[in-house]
């Protein structure tokens, strides 16, 4: 057993005795700690939080840095740059800024998508000769590691890991790029080619159920969050709409949730099309949760989750749309979906056969983000300058939000990764009961692939 699994195995025994006796009530979170950021915070993207190294970092657009913070103390600890540096906010022309998606890989090293120098783009077609890259920081001292170039003309937004494989996939959702490139984490070199998602890829062909009458092609209109599923090993992404071409002209199409290989050569393996009539105007948010499940956080007025074999509807999130980043914390067997329009934290208790909502939180408009320690219970929302009333000043900040009752387990059949170095990912199986029953011990814990 490595120290790190020790030590992540003695983190998590008070949890397991504390599952003991009276059930909890349904969780109500509030925010117990308000972080500030140095150089305030008007615009940032995506988060990420490795529990076992006690660690939150946050891809921050105003400072043109990744935001780390100390998550056992709740302190911000670095505001680590780039060489070259990060694009910072771009106003013009769209999908221009960055820092935007962010990991963390092997517990040192943060992974960071970042726009192209636009002073180097010219022509027709547009090329750049400083293209989207995937930036990697050393996590603890801030030196650049390495700088990746995958040949965007527009963002490198979301990225997400396969741990066991080390393989990291990230996305260009700009429609002048509309690719997934996938990158060795040891070597830190692209795999093969980078994937056009608007149908010219014969790997990547995105299929509808129902194939409307007369189409010749379906291109990805937008991609947006990708986790990897180590019970499926398959990457799963996100596409909030389609471009649907057929006999008679293009039109816009539903969104889709594609399962795509975790190995080489990659391709799609199966199109989920996301109805119309389930509210959900397209997934955004996406969260590999318990039981087969996925949750999706989507535009219009619903929020889904789907069964990751079939695409089938599981439970409906009513009137929870509107929605961007999600995340599932298996330390309380939840969802957290930021919906940032309206300024609310939507929390979901995954359960196991009928997820059910519990009470949604107050953020505040624009907090579009959302990450949480597994360990710790404590969930994290950047909010930006606007945002006065969370973070009681006018310069934006990180909320940490904690709930008093929250459901202490690690939900049954959830993969939890020890990272182990990255190398030997180990799975804890900790019963969770229905909806604040979460169980009165642990029973048992397991390895897979």
């Amino acid at each position: 057993m490595s120290k790190k699994l020790a030590a992540f195995l003695g983190a998590i025994a008070p949890c397991m005795l504390a599952m003991q006796g009276v059930p909890a009530a349904d969780e109500v979170y509030t925010a117990t700690t308000i972080i500030p950021v140095p150089g305030g915070l008007n615009s940032f993207d995506i988060s990420f939080v490795d529990a076992n190294i006690q660690t939150f970092v946050l891809a921050d657009r105003t400072n043109k840095a990744i935001d780390v913070v100390n998550t056992d103390t709740n302190t911000l600890i670095h505001q680590w740059s780039a060489t070259p540096a990060f694009a910072g906010v771009v106003a013009s022309p769209a999908n221009a800024s960055g820092p935007n998606g962010v990991i963390i890989v092997d517990q040192r090293e943060i992974w960071a998508t970042d726009a192209p120098n636009q002073s180097t783009c010219s022509g027709t077609p547009t090329k750049c000769t400083t293209p989207s890259s995937i930036k990697v920081i050393n996590l603890h001292t801030g030196a650049m590691i390495a700088n990746i170039p995958n040949g965007g003309i527009r963002r490198a937004d979301e990225l997400c890991e396969d741990v066991k494989h080390e393989v990291v996939l990230a996305a260009n959702d700009d429609p002048l790029d509309n690719f997934l490139t996938f990158i060795n984490t040891e070597s830190y070199s692209i795999i093969g080619t980078t994937h056009k998602l608007d149908g010219s890829d014969p790997r990547f062909k995105i299929t509808l159920s129902p194939t409307p009458a007369g189409t010749t092609n379906v291109a990805a209109d937008g991609i947006e969050q990708c986790k990897y599923n180590p019970r499926t090993r398959s990457f799963y992404l996100a596409v909030p709409a389609t471009k649907v071409t057929t006999t008679s002209g293009t039109s816009a199409g539903p969104g889709v949730v594609l399962k795509i290989s975790g190995k080489a050569p990659f391709h799609i393996e199966q199109t989920f099309t996301i109805a119309a009539s389930t509210g959900c105007a397209g997934p955004q948010g996406l969260a590999i949760g318990p039981h087969h499940q996925i949750l999706l956080g989507c535009g219009g007025a619903n929020s889904l989750i789907i069964d990751e074999q079939t695409g089938a509807t599981i439970a409906v999130q009513t009137g929870e749309g509107g929605a961007d980043e999600v995340w599932y914390n298996p330390g309380d067997n939840s969802y957290f979906i930021a919906r940032s329009t309206v300024g609310k934290l939507v929390v979901v208790d995954a359960g196991s056969s009928s997820p059910q909502a519990d009470a949604d939180v107050t953020t505040a408009a624009g907090s579009h983000s959302v990450a949480a320690d597994m360990l710790r219970n404590q969930i994290y929302v950047p909010a930006n300058k606007a945002a006065t009333t969370l973070c009681s000043n006018a310069n934006g900040c990180i909320a940490v939000f904690t709930a008093p009752n929250d459901d202490r387990c690690l939900a049954k059949g959830m993969p939890v990764l020890d990272h182990d170095d990255g190398d030997d990912p180990v799975f804890m199986r900790v019963p969770c009961k229905e909806h604040d029953r979460d169980g009165d011990r642990a029973d048992s814990r397991g390895r897979e692939d």
